[in-house]
């Protein structure tokens, strides 16, 4: 689950992250700017959907059982929203 660390309420811009930095990080602590409407990764600066992040935060709070639709709903709307694995070259 995503942890908001920071609320960024200044000016500045998110800084970019490049791919290197992307490979591996699961996005665990994020940085929140009012003021773009961003929300990126403390860890290795990658811009996020916002409601992906909100998804992830309230999914950790919405008791399970293998017989809840909501939780059904929730498991389906987060995988639909999940990007898709890039393909293997030479294949």
């Amino acid at each position: 689950m995503a942890k908001i660390i920071q609320l960024d309420t200044s000016r500045k811009r998110p800084r970019a992250a490049g791919p290197e930095k992307r490979t591996g990080c699961e996005h665990k602590e994020v940085i929140a700017y009012t003021v773009y409407r961003t929300v990126c990764c403390s860890i290795c600066g990658a811009e996020l959907d916002p409601f992906d992040v909100l998804l992830d935060m309230i999914k950790g709070y919405i008791p399970s059982g293998a017989d809840d639709a909501e939780e059904r709903k929730l498991l389906r709307e987060v995988e639909k929203r999940r990007p898709l694995e890039p393909e293997k070259k030479g294949t």
